[in-house]
């Protein structure tokens, strides 16, 4: 049997009035260090490639997070595919 903790045995944090776990933050701050590296390579990748399109690429694409993590995974793929190879 394993046993889980309750909420209020875990380290909280009180941000912007919500009540947030340590976990979740970790979890977040993650998330945001994907987002900033993901755009800064595809831009980088783009300009390397001599792309017209390097801005958009690399800007557009960790946007497409708000419609979820998985939009923002197809998008990148879709880069790779549609990139120009050398």
């Amino acid at each position: 049997m394993v046993l889980v903790p309750s909420l209020a045995q875990l380290p909280t944090y009180r941000l912007w009035g919500v009540t947030v776990a340590r976990d979740e933050l970790f979890l977040l701050a993650a998330l945001l260090a994907l987002w900033a590296t993901l755009g800064r390579w595809i831009y980088n990748d783009a300009e390397d490639r001599n792309s017209g399109w390097a801005w958009q690429w690399g800007f557009g694409t960790p946007l497409t997070v708000i419609a979820g993590l998985e939009v923002m995974l197809l998008v990148v793929v879709i880069y790779l595919l549609l990139r120009d190879s050398d």
